[in-house]
């Protein structure tokens, strides 16, 4: 920089000099013969040119260095302020990030510890409907085949020519207060029973009709008895391997 100002000083200094010499010139000029007249002008011309030149040279480079100073600090503040805004900006982006890193460290927990509750509180609810409800089926199945089973032996009197008209009506009603536990119990377990207590229901209403006459029950059971048995045998095997499943 000290420089710069130096040649701008040497071209001052040498401008100067050269008004001074055009300045004494045209003061001397006119006192002259003619002849030392244009001898003087062009020795003025020549020190004017000489004066100038190097003034041009020193004003050109003087200019070509403060341009490359100036691009020099340019470049260096560019580079600065580039380093500068990278930094605030990577302490930014840092922050940011940490800030970021530690709310979801902390929604991931919440929500994590939040899950872990209701799982738990699931389980625990899960465990004790479930704990209440097996009892519940086991206790379905037993009254609808309890049922069944007071109507079969009920109708098997009539192998021996027994109408038992109160143990018929008591099993006809078992199964009808058995039939309100169809919700706890399988589908294919709900047919099963309904299929069961129609085929009883049918042979006792054919009962009605064939208990007066000799050998009527009798008869009815060895027609109907062998395949209500295997029906009877059926529905227990589905119900036994359904509570032991």
């Amino acid at each position: 920089m000290q420089m710069i100002a130096f040649g701008y000083l040497i071209v001052v200094i040498l401008i100067a000099l050269g008004l001074g010499i055009l300045a004494s010139t045209w003061d001397t000029l006119h006192q002259l013969p003619k002849l030392d007249q244009k001898a003087l002008v062009a020795l003025t011309q020549a020190a004017l040119a000489f004066t100038g030149a190097i003034a041009t040279a020193i004003f050109t480079t003087t200019i070509g260095r403060s341009n490359e100073y100036l691009r020099a600090q340019l470049n260096q503040s560019v580079a600065e302020a580039t380093t500068r805004l990278n930094a605030e900006l990577t302490r930014s982006v840092n922050a940011s990030t940490e800030k970021l890193r530690a709310e979801l460290t902390t929604s991931v927990n919440a929500s994590t510890a939040r899950l872990e509750a209701e799982l738990t509180r699931s389980g625990d609810l899960f465990r004790a409907q479930l704990n209440e409800r097996i009892p519940r089926r086991y206790a379905a199945y037993n009254t609808i085949w309890a049922a069944l089973s007071q109507y079969f032996r009920a109708v098997q009197k009539f192998e021996a020519g027994i109408f038992d008209q109160d143990a018929l009506r008591a099993a006809e009603k078992a199964c009808d207060d058995a039939s309100g536990q169809m919700l706890l119990v399988e589908q294919t377990d709900q047919e099963f029973f309904h299929d069961l207590w129609q085929e009883l229901t049918r042979l006792h209403e054919i009962a009605e009709d064939k208990r007066d006459l000799p050998d009527g029950l009798r008869t009815l059971w060895r027609n109907e008895g062998r395949n209500l048995g295997v029906h009877y045998q059926t529905v227990r095997d589905a119900f036994t391997n359904r509570l032991l499943d």
